[in-house]
């Protein structure tokens, strides 16, 4: 018996009438089996596995099985090369700390009561924010100073209004 690339060649002995002999070689085909997930081929001529897609000629490696089961065979490993397009920061950077504080203090106002002592604070450090972000703007902070400005004086329109109802509530409680 000889192997020849995918097909076993076989002599045969054959005896004519005569009493001469001659061999005949017949081919007979190879069952290819693929190395990584162990199915057969259908064809001789395949070149690669019909259900991972390894290449049939290809020695067992390690990772062939597990490739195998998630149909990764002749696939690189290698993180994508393609250039993404640039991601665009939908809020704007702010370095400007002046701002970042009169934010922190506005939030501070909203405490009831004693937040009145932190909406003096959250006007003023919102006003000069705003100054430090006009003379350089590329600090930031432009928006938030001007927000936390605004935004003060509606907390303490607020305020007012639970300090005068802590005036007015027990007065109607001595009417009644």
């Amino acid at each position: 018996m000889m192997e020849t690339g995918k097909e076993t060649m076989e002599n045969e002995n054959v005896d004519l009438i005569g009493g001469e002999s001659f061999s005949i070689q017949r081919a007979f085909p190879v069952n290819l089996i693929c190395q990584a997930c162990g199915a057969e081929a259908r064809r001789n001529s395949a070149r690669f596995c019909m259900v991972c897609g390894k290449l049939l000629g290809e020695d067992y490696q390690p990772l062939d099985r597990l490739r195998a089961s998630y149909r990764l065979q002749e696939r690189s490993f290698a993180f994508q090369t393609e250039k993404k397009e640039e991601i665009v920061n939908l809020f704007e950077e702010n370095k400007n700390s002046i701002s970042q504080t009169a934010w922190a203090c506005l939030v501070y106002s909203f405490v009831p009561y004693l937040g009145i002592l932190f909406v003096p604070l959250a006007a003023f450090v919102g006003g000069f924010g705003f100054i430090v972000a006009l003379r350089k703007p590329h600090l930031g902070g432009r928006k938030l100073s001007i927000a936390s400005f605004f935004l003060s004086f509606i907390v303490l329109a607020v305020q007012i209004f639970l300090w005068w109802l802590l005036y007015i509530i027990p007065q109607l409680g001595v009417r009644i």
